[in-house]
């Protein structure tokens, strides 16, 4: 039986790129975006083995909707990656409330919603699984004119860090990857990257073959936290 992955943010950048490696590995993938223009464009470059949900993960009625129809496509999830995230750098005082909104209700409670349905499924079909969280550096210690997003972040960490200790009895663990600076398009004018030099970044082959790695451990082995940034930045 084929593997199941549930992959948020796929439209572009490290989803996109997870997404490409866990087709090569012969998996499922069921990718979920906002745009369904591109997740149709993905589809065809990813083939069979690729299909997708559009859904803001904001919206609640969205999400309920994208995982009854992960279950019935699938009928089991064997990895989800929380992937998505929004972010924006400036100075809090600059923000509004449209701002909080956006950054905490995608990667905070965005997760939550998906990950709350994902468990059902996984506890209801499987015999285990995996749930893989996509956070940041930013959420083990604070980071000048990234408050929102890092409070996001330290949010996500503890929701992680609760909810292992309630599923492990279902053989359902998470592992949360705490990366820094990765070459996505999330740095470009608006949002500088602060490092300076974007040579040194990590690259999305770093995190997509951490990923791969979680996701071949026998469910008896749980990696919890792991924090990787590059070698010009130190966390």
């Amino acid at each position: 039986m084929k593997k199941n992955i549930v992959i948020s943010g796929v439209s572009s950048g490290l989803g996109k790129e997870l997404a490409k490696k866990f087709i090569s590995l012969d998996w499922n993938v069921i990718g979920l975006a906002r745009n369904t223009e591109i997740l149709e464009s993905l589809s065809e470059e990813l083939g069979d083995n690729f299909s997708f949900y559009a859904v803001d993960l904001q919206d609640e009625e969205g999400v309920l909707s994208a995982f009854d129809y992960i279950d019935t496509q699938l009928n089991h999830i064997d990895v989800i990656v929380n992937n998505a995230a929004v972010f924006t750098m400036k100075p809090f005082l600059e923000c509004d409330f449209k701002d909080i909104n956006s950054i905490v209700d995608t990667n905070l409670k965005g997760v939550m919603y998906s990950t709350l349905k994902a468990v059902e499924i996984m506890k209801k079909n499987n015999k285990s699984g995996r749930i893989i969280n996509i956070s940041s550096v930013a959420g083990i210690h604070g980071i000048e004119n990234q408050a929102i997003y890092c409070a996001s972040k330290f949010g996500l960490n503890g929701f992680a860090e609760a909810l292992n200790q309630e599923i492990i009895k279902y053989n359902i663990s998470i592992s949360t990857i705490m990366p820094g600076g990765i070459n996505t398009p999330l740095w470009n004018e608006d949002n500088p990257y602060p490092g300076g030099d974007t040579k040194q970044l990590l690259q999305c082959s770093d995190i997509v073959n951490t990923v791969e790695y979680i996701s071949g451990l026998e469910p008896r082995i749980i990696l919890k936290n792991l924090t990787i940034f590059p070698s010009n930045e130190w966390h």
